[in-house]
C-alpha cells in the first residue's frame, strides 16, 4: 500500500485526518482536539462503559467478585492523553511524505511499504578544473571536506514501523493489542504476566486498574488494522506461533509445588504467586482443567534430604471444581483431587513446574478380604486402623473430635481409600505418609498404615483412656 493511503486510512470519525489521536477504552481512536466526549464517536461502538466480564470457561464454575470502584487513571473521557504507538506511527508517516514532494518512487501495486532504495542525490561540487572556485576558495581540503560528506541512508519505511509496532515487553510484532489508560500498547498476553507482579504501567510506572480490567479488554482496533495491513504474513505467523507455544506447554503437566495430598480428597487452594496464576489461567483454557500437585523438597541436608528427592517424583492429580476470581488477579480454587501419578520428567515453564507424568493405578489382582498366609484380612487390617482411631478420640477434646470429623468425614469403606483416609489423620511426618503414593495395592497400603499405629503404640503409653505424650 502506498504510504499516503496508509496515512489517509488512519481518520477520526469527526474529522478526515487522525492526528493526536487518544485510544479510547473501546478501542477505537480519535483526535484530541474533540475532548471532551460524551460516549464514542464511532457509529459502530456502543457508549463508553467500564471493562465487559471475563471469560468463563464452559467447565468450570468459575465465581468472580465484583471488581471495586476503579481508581482514578488519566485517560478518560474528559483528560486525554495521546496514544504513544499511533503518535510515533503517524509522525513517521507524516516524515515520508514530507521528504518525498512526488510519488514517483512508489508503486501501488507493492504490498509492501517502503521508501524507494534510491540514495538521495549528494551537493553538486563545482568542478576545480574549469577554474571555478567555491565559497572556501577552492583550494584541495575544500573539495575533500565536501567529497567526505556523509550520505542520508533512505529510510526503510518498513523497518521503522516494525520497531513501532512492536511490544516494549516482550519485543516481537504486537498481537492483540491493548492499550492501557496511560495511553502504552502492549500484547495482551505480555500486559497480563506484568499485572502478575505489579499494577504499575511498565513503561511510565503510573498505576494501572486492577487484573479484572484488562481480563477481556477490547483491543487497540487502529494497530490491529494496521498490523493487519502492513504485516499480514508476519502477524498471521505470529498468531501461529503463540498458538503453537500455547498447544506445546498444555502438552507438559503443570505441577503445583505446594503440599501432600491423596486421592479421591477436597482440597481448596489459594493463587497469588505471579507464576501460579498464570498456570492457573492456562489451566482454565483446557476441557478439563487439572494440574498435578507434589509437595515441596526437604532443605536439610543428609539421606533425609535424598530421600524427600525420591517421595517428590510423587503426587496426585486434581481437577478445578470452582475457581474465585478476586479484582487483584488472585484466586481462590476448589479442587478434587483424581489419581497419582509419578514424574519421568520435569522442567520449568514461566517459572512454574511442568513434568511429563505417568498414572499410577492399583493392580487388578487386588488381595481379596478373605485371610491368607501373608497374614490379617484387609477387614482385619482396617478393624485395627478403626480401633485405634477410637482409642485417639476417647482421650481427646470433644471439639478436637468434632473437627476431626467435619474435616476428613467418615470412614470410607472402600480399602483402597481407607489407608489415604487413615493417613491423613496420623500424627506422622509428612514424608513418611507420601510413602503411600507409589504402592499399587490397596492391601500393602493397609499393611503400611498398621505397621505406623504399632510404632505409635510403642512409642505412646495409654492411661485411663488417655494419650500421654
Amino acid at each position: 500500500m502506498h504510504p499516503r493511503q496508509l496515512r489517509n486510512s488512519l481518520h477520526c470519525p469527526l474529522c478526515p485526518t487522525l492526528s493526536e489521536p487518544t485510544t479510547l477504552p473501546c478501542g477505537h481512536a480519535v483526535c484530541a482536539d474533540h475532548f471532551p466526549l460524551s460516549r464514542c464517536p464511532w457509529p459502530q461502538c456502543a457508549p463508553v462503559a467500564g471493562p465487559s466480564r471475563p471469560r468463563i470457561p464452559p467447565t468450570s464454575r468459575v465465581h468472580y467478585l465484583p471488581p471495586p470502584p476503579a481508581p482514578p487513571h488519566p485517560q478518560t473521557l474528559h483528560t486525554p492523553r495521546q496514544d504513544v504507538t499511533l503518535n510515533k506511527v503517524i509522525a513517521l508517516l507524516d516524515r515520508v511524505l514530507a521528504d518525498n514532494d512526488s510519488d514517483d518512487d512508489y508503486d501501488d501495486d507493492e504490498p509492501l511499504v517502503r521508501i524507494s532504495d534510491r540514495p538521495r542525490k549528494r551537493p553538486r561540487l563545482h568542478n576545480l578544473d574549469t577554474g571555478d572556485d567555491d565559497e572556501d576558495g577552492g583550494d584541495l581540503l575544500s573539495h575533500l571536506r565536501s567529497v567526505s560528506r556523509p550520505i542520508d541512508p533512505p529510510l526503510d519505511l518498513e523497518k521503522a514501523l516494525l520497531t513501532e509496532l512492536s511490544c516494549e515487553i516482550c519485543f516481537m510484532l504486537l498481537h492483540n493489542p491493548v492499550t492501557t489508560p496511560c495511553q502504552h500498547t502492549f500484547c495482551s498476553k505480555c500486559l497480563h504476566r506484568a499485572l502478575d507482579h505489579s499494577n504499575l504501567c511498565p513503561l511510565c510506572r503510573d498505576t494501572l486498574p486492577g487484573f479484572s480490567f484488562f481480563e477481556d479488554h477490547p483491543s487497540n482496533l487502529t494497530l490491529n488494522t494496521l498490523l493487519l495491513t502492513v504485516f499480514p504474513a508476519e502477524s498471521t505467523l505470529r498468531a501461529e506461533s503463540l498458538a503453537a507455544e500455547e498447544r506445546d506447554a498444555r502438552l507438559d503437566t503443570p505441577i503445583f509445588v505446594c503440599m501432600l495430598i491423596f486421592p479421591n480428597n477436597p482440597t481448596a487452594l489459594h493463587f497469588f504467586e505471579p507464576r501460579y496464576r498464570l498456570m492457573l489461567r492456562r489451566c482454565l483454557e483446557q476441557e478439563v482443567p487439572s494440574f498435578g500437585m507434589i509437595m515441596p523438597p526437604r532443605h536439610s541436608g543428609g539421606p533425609a534430604l535424598a530421600q524427600s528427592q525420591n517421595q517428590i517424583d510423587y503426587g496426585t492429580m486434581v481437577e478445578v471444581r470452582s475457581v474465585q476470581m478476586l479484582p487483584d488477579g488472585r484466586s481462590m480454587v476448589e479442587t478434587w483431587s483424581t489419581f497419582r501419578f509419578r514424574i519421568l520428567e520435569r522442567g520449568t515453564l514461566d517459572g512454574y513446574t511442568v513434568a511429563r507424568i505417568e498414572p499410577i493405578f492399583d493392580i487388578p489382582d487386588s488381595p481379596s478380604s478373605s485371610p491368607t498366609l501373608d497374614g490379617p484380612s484387609n477387614e482385619q487390617l482396617m478393624d485395627i486402623c478403626t480401633q485405634f482411631l477410637q482409642q485417639l478420640r476417647r482421650g481427646t477434646a470433644p471439639w478436637v473430635v468434632q473437627r476431626l470429623n467435619n474435616v476428613y468425614g467418615a470412614p470410607p469403606s472402600d480399602p483402597a481409600q481407607f489407608a489415604y483416609w487413615v493417613a491423613l489423620i496420623l500424627p506422622i511426618d509428612e514424608f513418611e505418609k507420601a510413602k503411600l503414593l507409589p504402592i499399587r495395592s490397596a492391601r500393602l497400603r493397609l499393611r503400611l498404615v498398621v505397621h505406623w499405629i504399632e510404632q505409635l503404640n510403642n512409642n505412646w503409653w495409654f492411661t485411663s483412656g488417655c494419650v500421654v505424650f
